[in-house]
């Protein structure tokens, strides 16, 4: 449940109603959890918002419901100031990967790997790069930055970057595609994917070809539209509001008509009406990928400058 560490942090702080927050995969702990603080003398309050990432903490409206901290679960500091105390609780995965990866050696046909991994399966990174070693490989664990050793995000890829001047290729461990599909911008590399989820090792295609040709298509059609829309979130850890107004200045110069637009969570419904036709994300860059579902050229701001 939750670490002693963690309730020792709060009770440091002589925290007693608590805001909680949890990722996706964690809601159905969320009663569990609950009962578990309960017991431990605190009283919890639990957000049902989604949560992407430490990116998007609920401090303020934490402060408003008269919480005096947040404890949030599964995700790593990202260095955000906060007007409530934050306490991080990584909730690591129990999944051991290295069996799994040791099982697949002879599709690892390479002397130097690089190891990452997503935030809950950090602790297993050094596991297995000791029974790697015992193989006779080269093995790499980055740690080029606020994260912890080897962790990746969908917005930081600075542990790859790291150690990509001394490896072969990668080896991810996740239960999700998005944070390694990003690797290819960086490193070109193969990188094969333990996917905790289902069990499965395999080779990742490399699909950064087909997004480059993604991205220079909806850069053309969006040349010919004349309303854009810039989003600005109100998240935390992805309110860029200097990106915002550089590419409203920009986009106004160049005789596109824009307008600026702001939420918690951009969606579909929420810009119905407005009479934009391509969207400027200044967000978390994975909602660039949702051009089917907005129906619309949606851009980041370096693709807008290529207006």
């Amino acid at each position: 449940m939750i670490s002693e560490n963690a309730l020792k942090e709060l009770r440091k702080l002589n925290a007693v109603n608590i805001l909680v927050q949890v990722p996706e995969g964690l809601k159905t702990d969320v009663l569990a959890i609950s009962k578990f603080l309960e017991k431990n003398g605190f009283n919890p309050v639990v957000s049902v918002e989604p949560c992407f990432g430490a990116c998007d903490l609920r401090d303020t409206e934490a402060k408003e419901l008269g919480c005096d901290a947040v404890l949030h679960i599964g995700h790593s500091d990202f260095g955000l100031r906060t007007v409530l105390p934050v306490v991080y609780e990584l909730w690591h995965s129990y999944f051991d990967p290295v069996k799994l990866v040791m099982k697949n050696l002879y599709k690892l046909d390479y002397d130097k790997i690089g190891l990452t991994g997503t935030v809950q399966h950090v602790k297993s990174l050094l596991k297995l790069k000791e029974s790697l070693e015992m193989e006779g490989k080269r093995v790499f664990v980055g740690n080029g930055g606020k994260l912890e050793p080897g962790q990746v995000l969908g917005c930081d890829y600075s542990n790859v970057k790291a150690v990509d001047g001394d490896v072969e290729c990668f080896v991810f461990v996740g239960s999700g595609r998005f944070h390694a599909d990003g690797f290819y911008g960086v490193t070109g590399k193969p990188v094969f994917f333990a996917d905790t989820g289902n069990g499965t090792f395999s080779l990742m295609e490399n699909n950064e070809k087909k997004r480059e040709i993604k991205r220079q298509l909806r850069i053309e059609k969006a040349r010919s539209k004349e309303a854009f829309g810039i989003f600005v979130s109100t998240k935390p850890g992805q309110m860029r509001r200097d990106a915002a107004d550089a590419v409203m200045e920009m986009l106004r110069k160049k005789g596109k008509k824009a307008v600026m637009i702001t939420a918690d969570m951009i969606t579909p419904d929420k810009i119905l009406g407005i009479g934009i036709e391509v969207l400027v994300n200044t967000a978390c860059p994975r909602i660039c990928d949702d051009q089917e579902l907005f129906g619309m050229p949606v851009l980041s701001p370096v693709d807008a400058e290529e207006i």
